[in-house]
């Protein structure tokens, strides 16, 4: 847990001028993936204060900026998607309070790893969908249109010229000005924004029109509404929830490991959940929508001199002098300018680069990331990531279930062996060696056993084959079974079966089957080359007798 009174001087100054750099950023940010979301400005805003200082207490990076993020705000509109304004008013809430709860207990549980299931290049590709989503969403307001995108007499010239011109400024101020005054593009279109809204009013360029108070935060009790209410959205979010969890949780560690890595240092996972789900939880009972560790504004926070957590709570806490004090500029903030904001944020996360990498490296990959994106793309982020999973998963049972073998010889002059398909290598015509790459298992141990049948059909002179064992870590007793039947067959058609290189808790199981006088007169070997060598001699010296 983070102790604010053991910073020392110049580390409160520092984190006293990240805190506010990053509250200028928050802000237009907060309100835009407030209207990504469609929730009121005052719920936006409220997901950048208390949940930020709970992080800070109970969460483990120096700087990850924990708040509003533009994924987590997609979904959670589409998990409200046809809800009347009082089902959004209880929705959203609970929604970041199932998010927290389900952090915690996966804390609590230690179950943290089992989100490795969901691969890269799911993730991968979700991301890249969602923002290309996220982007069409924000051109409703850069356009100044009520729903249609594509039918150019209904656009709205004055935003459209508006939204272009915040686009070129954020990128020029992004590309041209020096660090940290280029983290401040945001600020600067939406004060311009404001100036127009305030002096040309005649342009009929949307704002937000929220008419703030002074009273940022609906508190939010679950145990004050109707049970049966209750009970069904709870049911209805229960999906959803689940897999902002796990985006909330992988999409923040992602985060806390760049920064950690950068000053050579480790993060833990359990602490993590511990930080996110207290932030959610928060989060929840302040009315606001389920939070996240944002990469963007992480980045700006590291640059700006954050050096722990105290940070999180001078942002939050800026926040909530402005939404306190000057509430009613809320008003004057322009649509257009707030969705440029947003394309320009989430337009990073487009990357389409690995289905480069993953067809020269691993085209199954390829195929998980196509999967995704279109998933989301075409059906929705929760259909689009279950499909990934889904696929993932699928190709990892067809991994499992035809693990690599090699048919193996010595590389002459030494006591290493290779793949006879890879490497120049030594075989002998009565030898047969063959190494499994993977354990033997209900899943691929007749696929096992299908491979040495073939490869003894191939080699008809074999007299010995040998079972390298060296990659062997698990048996169950579907692979029990199997070897049982290969060494009773192959002993049938007067071929014996050696194994070598067989790991100790391997053998502790191989000596349910009695191994030794199964394999008789067959042997096990401390190695390959020592199982080579003995079984060359000994097919040497029974043909010279």
């Amino acid at each position: 847990m983070f102790v604010p009174w053991r910073s020392k001087p110049l580390e409160l100054g520092n984190n006293l001028s990240a805190g506010i750099i990053v509250a200028f950023l928050i802000i237009p940010q907060a309100i835009g993936y407030g209207l990504l979301a469609n929730v009121p400005a005052n719920i936006a805003l409220a997901a950048a204060t208390l949940p930020l200082i709970a992080y800070a207490l109970f969460g483990g990076s120096r700087s990850m900026a924990v708040g509003p993020v533009a994924i987590v705000s997609l979904m959670v509109a589409e998990a409200t998607t046809d809800m009347s304004a009082n089902e959004i008013a209880l929705s959203v809430p609970l929604l970041a309070l199932m998010v927290g709860t389900i952090l915690l207990t996966i804390r609590f549980l230690s179950l943290g790893k089992l989100v490795n299931f969901i691969g890269h290049p799911v993730i991968q590709g979700f991301t890249s969908a969602a923002a290309v989503l996220i982007i069409f969403k924000q051109l409703e307001l850069m356009l100044g249109l009520p729903s249609d995108v594509f039918n150019v007499n209904t656009w709205h010239l004055p935003s459209l010229l508006l939204s272009t011109l915040s686009l070129i400024s954020l990128i020029i101020v992004k590309g041209f000005m020096p660090s940290p005054l280029n983290k401040l593009g945001p600020l600067m279109v939406l004060l311009a924004g404001m100036i127009i809204a305030l002096n040309l009013p005649n342009l009929k360029i949307e704002t937000i029109g929220y008419h703030a108070t002074g009273d940022i935060f609906t508190l939010f009790s679950p145990w004050n509404q109707d049970t049966n209410a209750l009970s069904n959205t709870l049911l209805t979010l229960l999906p959803s929830a689940v897999i902002i969890s796990v985006l909330v949780f992988l999409e923040s560690t992602s985060v806390a490991k760049v920064v950690a890595k950068k000053h050579d240092e480790r993060i833990s996972p359990n602490q993590e959940l511990m930080g996110l789900g207290s932030a959610n939880i928060i989060a929840g009972f302040s009315g606001a929508f389920p939070v996240a560790g944002g990469f963007g504004r992480t980045m700006v926070n590291e640059e700006a001199g954050s050096t722990s957590p105290l940070a999180g709570v001078f942002t939050a806490l800026f926040v909530l002098l402005f939404i306190n004090f000057i509430p009613e500029s809320i008003n004057y903030m322009m649509k257009p300018v707030l969705g440029a904001i947003i394309a320009m944020a989430v337009w990073s996360l487009i990357d389409l680069s690995p289905l480069y990498s993953h067809w020269k490296i691993h085209p199954q990959d390829n195929a998980i990331w196509l999967a995704s994106f279109l998933g989301v793309f075409i059906l929705g982020v929760e259909s689009g990531i279950m499909i990934g999973v889904g696929l993932s998963i699928a190709f990892l049972l067809r991994n499992a279930a035809h693990p690599h073998i090699a048919i193996i010889g010595r590389i002459p002059n030494t006591s290493h062996f290779r793949n006879v398909r890879r490497h120049k290598v030594e075989t002998h015509p009565h030898v047969l060696a063959i190494r499994i790459d993977e354990g033997l298992t209900f899943a691929n141990a007749e696929n096992i056993e299908d491979f040495i049948a073939r490869a003894i059909f191939d080699h008809p002179k074999t007299r010995h084959l040998l079972l390298v064992f060296s990659a062997v870590n698990q048996i169950d007793s579907d692979g029990l079974e199997r070897l049982e039947s290969i060494i009773r067959r192959q002993k049938k058609e007067g071929i014996l079966t050696h194994l070598a290189e067989v790991k100790g808790p391997i053998m502790d199981k191989l000596q349910h089957l009695h191994l030794e006088k199964l394999l008789a007169p067959g042997q096990i070997y401390m190695s390959t080359h020592e199982a080579f060598e003995a079984l060359e001699n000994q097919n040497d010296n029974e043909h010279k007798s």
